[in-house]
């Protein structure tokens, strides 16, 4: 059954367009997640309420909205501590789930392979550990729906001590996972084979890319963390006989918390030892340079520093020629490297891009980087 979501956004600071857009995106996810969005509000918060987040004034209004619109569930574009998730929830009589639980859900309901399942289990476990209360899970309302589910549809573990075992359990396993992936890689590099990886903010064209360039790999899809596992593929070049392994990595959105990136590591080690990035654009995204600069500032966090970065902005078939060549402009400006203007959908300009990996990588083997 679907349900029906009352979103609040947040402002806390002057920088109102970015609370708007943060809250736009939180509809999104919510969509993506399978709710019905039925109301959503900006609430301007001066100071934050340690105990509810919210000031009193504010939960009799939203109050008020869920009896109104006959809500199901409550989310709040904010990260909540456990004490603010439980008070709120007890107040509304409804499930309250933060930002963080929101994208979780969506990571349980996309991972598709072992690994996947393995690293979402992961974010999962370390994310509810502290939101138990006792011996059972903080929410005043658990069962079916968004704030609930586990990957592969399975239950949630509510259990700390059970918890905490699994948690161990799948690092042991991620493990494993890493110990292949190093193998593979030093499979590669003794054949000598460039890498290059895909990344980006979420929904940006990045799988659909990734089939352009070789004509393998799954449709894109037009929703939020359809990717969550990393997927490989090559491109020759007839004329250099060499080839290019290019690999589709999970998308990132703005205010992902460290816990949740830390948990995919081993996905994206395939993007810290990748010999060149593809940093995918949508034009179409609301502050679409504040995104690139969110994926930049994550690329940095998992220590992918000093590492060459092809600036791809796609979609331009949706986009006038005019408005592609000012991107272009803006991109090359604002990071100091190499743009360029592509349409993975229709296949505008893909020659050129693999002209410009082969290029790049030739440069990075020259300087023995």
């Amino acid at each position: 059954m679907t349900q029906r979501a009352l979103l609040i956004g947040i402002n806390t600071d002057s920088d109102i367009e970015k609370s708007r857009d943060s809250l736009e995106e939180l509809k999104m996810l919510s969509e993506t997640a399978g709710a019905e969005n039925v109301f959503s509000v900006l609430k301007n918060i001066k100071k934050i309420d340690p105990a509810y987040y919210l000031s009193k004034g504010m939960l009799e209004d939203i109050k008020d909205k869920t009896v109104s619109e006959n809500a199901d569930i409550v989310i709040i574009d904010a990260s909540l501590s456990p004490a603010q998730e439980r008070n709120l929830s007890e107040y509304f009589d409804l499930n309250v789930i933060d930002r963080t639980r929101l994208i979780l859900d969506i990571f349980a309901v996309n991972a598709r392979t072992a690994e996947s399942r393995y690293q979402v289990e992961l974010a999962m476990m370390n994310y509810i550990l502290p939101r138990l209360k006792g011996a059972g899970i903080m929410l005043s309302r658990t069962g079916a729906g968004i704030g609930t589910r586990g990957p592969g549809e399975t239950k949630l573990e509510t259990d700390r001590r059970k918890i905490r075992l699994k948690i161990t359990h799948i690092k042991e396993k991620l493990k494993l996972s890493e110990k292949t992936r190093t193998l593979h890689r030093s499979k590669r590099s003794r054949h000598g084979f460039l890498t290059a990886a895909i990344v980006g903010y979420t929904n940006s064209g990045k799988t659909t890319l990734m089939k352009s360039l070789t004509g393998k790999g799954e449709k894109g899809e037009n929703k939020l963390f359809a990717t969550l596992g990393t997927k490989t593929a090559s491109i020759y070049d007839d004329a250099k006989k060499k080839k290019v392994l290019i690999s589709d990595t999970v998308g990132f959105i703005q205010n992902l918390p460290l816990f949740l990136v830390d948990s995919f590591k081993a996905t994206l080690e395939e993007t810290v030892h990748a010999d060149l990035l593809l940093h995918v654009i949508d034009p179409l995204q609301n502050s679409v340079i504040d995104k690139s600069g969110e994926v930049i500032k994550i690329l940095d966090e998992i220590g992918v520093k000093d590492k060459t970065i092809l600036t791809v902005i796609n979609k331009t078939d949706l986009i006038g020629e005019e408005q592609a060549d000012f991107l272009k402009n803006k991109f090359e400006t604002v990071t100091g490297g190499s743009v360029i203007a592509v349409s993975a959908k229709t296949g505008k300009n893909i020659d050129l891009l693999k002209e410009k990996i082969f290029d790049l990588l030739n440069m990075e083997q020259y300087n023995g980087k």
